[in-house]
Formats: structure tokens, sequence, C-alpha cells
């Protein structure tokens, strides 16, 4: 009988890297390359800064012991952590009962409710705050609404928790959208077929799978919150948060150390946020297959009559906020002479120079929008549509959200570091 040969074994077959993977490699390490200059160096200089003296001695966690042990600093922690839960927790409902009467009822003006409530996108957070003084400050137009409520005064805490609200919601909304569009028919066919109740339809169906939408519209809404400086500094009066305290910090006290401890503060929401992003993407699957039928809504009186309502009310609620910061800035000395005149803008564009400025800043607008729409392109593409340099991505997502916690002054006093 012959022997068995043993087979041969061949060495592994290791794939060879088209060159299409080595263009996306060297685009992604020059865009990581970039976010360690201009983002992660500054900030790092900031976390040396709190660790040192202000004769440049290395002082350890002395700085943070410092804050801790200051009381109004840790009040200025405590203010902001429960003013950004308070906000998300009244936030994210509404955007979610919006969002879902715009994908899941039959409701008419469906482009123009949306429209209207992602208006405050493109103003300045602080203009619900110059818009709830003009409502409801000392001299506002319905002052007494607001003492009805309970709320002696807008300045503080109900102000900030207020115009924070307006400030979040087309931000939460557009992710909710987003989620509950993702939906596949068959589910709600199968779930009618097997006479299910529509509020178990609803707690099985819609938000186990809108549930990856809401934690990420809480974790932006959250983070918005703690890093907000200007509506806070409008409307915040004698209520200090991590935002303001930074300002005060440096630029009043000149104590760039403990500025330092605070900008650091500011970066957790960013981190975790990255770490819940992290554990959301290893379990989320994909929600429509290539047999997936979209969902199309069907007709109910009652249901679309409220779901109009609730659209109504939102809508209205943003057009008065709006409409409120452009009526003031036509009256000629509120609240005694209401009659409207261009005597502001002509204060304030020519006389003040301000025209100036305002040309400055559609430059850098125009060239943050091109450059950075562009480069933002760019590497989500290559994050997601291509391969390799598995070690890397998670690097560049975690540098790529941390603008989003960072307040700009934080990351000018990194460049002035």
């Amino acid at each position: 009988m012959a022997a068995v040969l043993p087979l041969p074994v061949s060495p592994a077959v290791r794939q060879r890297a088209h060159w299409t993977d080595r263009i996306a490699h060297a685009v992604l390490i020059a865009i990581a390359l970039a976010l360690i200059l201009f983002l992660a160096a500054p900030l790092s200089v900031i976390l040396v800064q709190s660790l040192e003296t202000a004769d440049g001695a290395f002082a350890g966690l002395a700085n943070f012991a410092s804050y801790l042990a200051t009381p109004a600093l840790l009040q200025s922690l405590w203010n902001s952590v429960w003013v950004s839960l308070a906000v998300t927790l009244i936030t994210v409902p509404l955007a979610f009962g919006f969002a879902y009467a715009l994908m899941r009822s039959c409701i008419p003006f469906k482009a123009l409710f949306r429209t209207i409530t992602l208006i405050p996108l493109l103003a300045p957070s602080l203009l619900s705050a110059i818009s709830l003084i003009y409502w409801f400050g000392n001299q506002g137009a319905a002052r007494g609404v607001i003492q009805m409520l309970g709320v002696d005064n807008i300045y503080g805490a109900p102000g900030v928790v207020f115009a924070e609200c307006f400030a979040v919601f087309p931000h939460a909304l557009m992710i909710l959208v987003t989620a509950l569009s993702l939906a596949d028919a068959r589910l709600y066919e199968a779930a009618d077929a097997l006479g299910t109740r529509t509020r178990r339809k609803f707690f099985t169906i819609t938000l186990p799978g809108a549930k990856y939408g809401l934690i990420s519209a809480a974790l932006v809404s959250f983070t918005l919150v703690v890093t907000d400086f200007g509506i806070p500094k409008v409307i915040g009066g004698n209520f200090n948060m991590l935002a303001t305290d930074v300002f005060k910090l440096v630029i009043g006290q000149q104590d760039f150390q403990r500025g330092a401890v605070v900008g650091l503060l500011l970066l957790t929401p960013a981190v975790l946020t990255f770490i819940v992003d992290w554990l959301v993407q290893r379990k989320q699957t994909a929600m429509l297959s290539a047999r997936a039928v979209p969902y199309r809504p069907k007709p109910a009186a009652g249901f679309d009559a409220a779901m109009t309502a609730y659209c109504v009310l939102v809508s209205a609620l943003m057009l008065a906020m709006l409409g409120m910061a452009v009526f003031a800035s036509f009256a000629s000395y509120w609240p005694y002479n209401l009659t409207p005149s261009f005597k502001h803008y002509v204060l304030g564009l020519v006389d003040a120079e301000v025209g100036d400025a305002f040309v400055n800043s559609l430059k850098l607008a125009a060239g943050t929008a091109f450059f950075g729409t562009a480069l933002v392109f760019v590497g989500a593409y290559m994050l997601e549509k291509t391969r390799g340099l598995d070690w890397a991505r998670p690097i560049i997502r975690l540098l790529a959200m941390l603008p989003m916690a960072v307040p700009g002054l934080v990351l000018g006093l990194g460049y002035i570091f």
C-alpha cells in the first residue's frame, strides 16, 4: 500500500491593496494630521496649562483641586449639568412628537411646518435669549404670562432653559426625522394582520426602530447646551455655567490655569458621545434591506387633526420667537415708542461701523462653508466607503467629534497658548 504523503502547505496569500485604497489611506492620514495639528495640538496645550502654575512650574492636579474647592465654580458645574439634562428631557420628546407628526401622519403643510422649525438653525443661539427678554423681561410684552406660570424673573435658570429648548429643537428634529424615515412597512403590515393595537405597535416597532436616533438626539442636545456660551451670557444673569466661567476666568481674571481646567471639563461630553456612538454602531444593524417597503402613513381623521394642532402650536411658538426679534429691531424705542424705523440699523451698520464686521463674517463663513464642507465630505466618504487603516479610523472619528463640544473660546485659547 502506497504511503500517503502530506499535502504541501501553501503560504497564506496576502491580498495586495489596490491603488485606490492607497490613495484613500493617504487622504485619511492627511485628514488625521490636519485634525491633530489644528485641533488636538491646541487642546493638548490647554491640558499642559491645566497642569502648570502661573509661573510655568509643574503643579500636577493642584489646579483641579483648587477648582473643586471653589464653591462658586463647583456650582457652575452643577448648573451646566442639570440645565443640560433638563433641556434634553424637554426638547427630545417635543422634537420626537413633531418628527412623528411629519413622518407618520397625513397632516397638511408638512414642508411648511418643517421649514419653520428649522429656521433657528440659520440664526445664532442667543437670538432666542434676546427674544425671550423682549417677551418676558422686566419690560417685556407678556411678562404677566410668565408670572402666571410661577416664574417671577426670566433672567437666570428659567430663561436659559427656555432659550436653549428653542435653540436645540431643530438639531434634535433633524436627527429624529431621519430616524423615523427608516421604517419597513412590512413590519406594520404584519402587526396589522395579527390584530396588534396601535399603542403596542408604537412601543414594539416604532420606538425600537428609532432608539438609536433618540440616543443621538439626546447626546447632541446635551452637548450643545453644556457648551453654549451665548444664551447664558445674554439671559443667564447671575446664573453661572461652565461656558461663561471660561470667559470670566480667562478674560476677566487672567486665570489661564483654572480656565484650562474648565475647558477640559467641557471636553467630557464629546468623549462620552464618542464612546456611546461607538457602542451604538457595534449594535446597530441596517434598518432597511433591499426588500424593504417604505412606510406610508394612512389617513386617520382624529390623529391627523391632533398632530396638525401640535405642529401649528410649535410652529407658532417658533414664529413668535423669531418675529419678536425682527419686530424689536425696527422699534424706535422699546417699549415706549414702537414706531417702525431703521434707526438701529443705521446706528449699528453705519455709525458703529458694524458693516465691516458683517462683511468679514460673511467672508469667513463662506470660506468655512466651502472648504469645511469639502473636508468633511471627503473625510466621511473615506471613513465609510473605503477599507484599511482600521487603527486610525476611531481616532479620526474622535477628533472629528471634538469641535462639537469645544467652545470657540477654548479652542482659541489653545492657539494663543
